[in-house]
Order: C-alpha cells, then sequence, then structure tokens
C-alpha cells in the first residue's frame, strides 16, 4: 500500500526514498502518482517544503551470489549523494586542479577540483551542513535547501535570492524582494542581456537557473 509523505526543508528525492527502505529514488520520482510533482518539480534535487510525494510499496530486488567466488558489485549512482559546485574566484575565473577541504561536523574530506574548477564530492546521508575551504577561502554550505522557482508560494523570490549569493552577488538572505535583492537582479539581467528591469520575471527566472546549473 502507498503511502503520503510531505517534503521538509532540506528533503530531496534521494532522502525522501531512503527514508522508506527504498535504494532508487526513482521509483519514487517516476511513480504514475508523482506525475504532478514531476511537472511542477522538474529537479528530485530541488523540492519545496509542503510538496506531497506518493511514496510506493518498496520493490525488492534479488540477485542471486554464490560464496567461494569473485563477483564485482557495481553501486548505483542513484543510491548515492553527491555534491556538485563549480567553484570561481572573484574575477570568475575557475578555481581549476585546486585542492579543498570539505569538512560535514567531524568528519573531514580531501579533494581537488577538475580542470574546469568542478567539485564533485560524496555527501553521507545525514549531513545537512558542510563547510569548504578551497584557495584560503571559507564557504558555508546548506545542503539540500535550495528552494524552487515556479509553482512556489512566494512567486520564487527565495529561490531567485539564493542562486544570485550563490553565483557572487553581495545579499544578504531575507526572502523578502527587498531593494538590495531588486538591485542585484538588474546586474543580473544586465549581465545576460535581457530586458533590466529588478522584477523576477519568467525570463530572468530561466537564465537564472541555466547559469546556476539548477
Amino acid at each position: 500500500m502507498s503511502t503520503t509523505h510531505v517534503i521538509r526543508r532540506g528533503e530531496c528525492m534521494l532522502l525522501v526514498a531512503r527514508r522508506y527502505g527504498i535504494l532508487d529514488y526513482r521509483q519514487v520520482y517516476e511513480h504514475p502518482a508523482n506525475a504532478e510533482l514531476r511537472r511542477k518539480r522538474p529537479n528530485p534535487s530541488v523540492l519545496y517544503p509542503g510538496d506531497t510525494v506518493v511514496i510506493p510499496e518498496p520493490r525488492p530486488s534479488q540477485m542471486p551470489l554464490y560464496t567461494g567466488l569473485p563477483r564485482p558489485l557495481t553501486l548505483d549512482a542513484t543510491s548515492a549523494r553527491y555534491l556538485r559546485l563549480e567553484l570561481r574566484d572573484d574575477e570568475g575565473a575557475p578555481l581549476a586542479s585546486k585542492p579543498y577541504l570539505l569538512l560535514f561536523g567531524p568528519r573531514m574530506v580531501e579533494g581537488e577540483t577538475d580542470g574546469n574548477g568542478l567539485l564533485v564530492q560524496r555527501v553521507p546521508l545525514s549531513a545537512s551542513r558542510a563547510e569548504l575551504e578551497c584557495e584560503d577561502q571559507w564557504w558555508e554550505l546548506e545542503l539540500g535547501a535550495l528552494l524552487p522557482m515556479q509553482d512556489v508560494p512566494d512567486d520564487g523570490v527565495a529561490g531567485a535570492e539564493a542562486r544570485l549569493i550563490n553565483l557572487g552577488y553581495a545579499l544578504e538572505p531575507t526572502g523578502r524582494m527587498t531593494l538590495e535583492l531588486r538591485s542585484a537582479l538588474r546586474a543580473f539581467q544586465h549581465r545576460t542581456g535581457l530586458a533590466v528591469t529588478g522584477r523576477l520575471d519568467a525570463e530572468t527566472s530561466r537564465q537564472l537557473e541555466v547559469l546556476h546549473g539548477s
């Protein structure tokens, strides 16, 4: 029998699926009863608190194993959680091939960005926050907290504000359409060749998602 889950802040589809004992989040996200949710939330990692998800009965997966014989096992990537960030300096140049340090509470992970400044790192399922150090810069990360900009009660204001902050615009997160946010929107619109209005229209929202990557 299926059940219904209400999304909380910081939850993605992977975390929801694992909560109900389902390893592959696609069993939940692609369930026919979640068609409307997929329409509203095309990115299963960007959900809005209050969204409802139908949780189907888990489908058991079985594979015969024979003791005493070597057998390779491959972990499906849909059962793991990853952090993907593109790091850039104040001039917009990628922090390419730079060592970084990630802290998940007491756990420390070291790595190196690729040639485009991309960081890809597996994240503990229980982690909701992290700290990142690269090139003498520190960032505090709130994992899974990015909000969508469509079909949301605040008309996408909080989601747009967070994306602008991540893109380097100097803003304090308020969740409101402040004068500072309008100024940042105008700067973003000028940068991307849009009509400079300071309003969060559909094209501005689309460009924000494109440049931000989600």
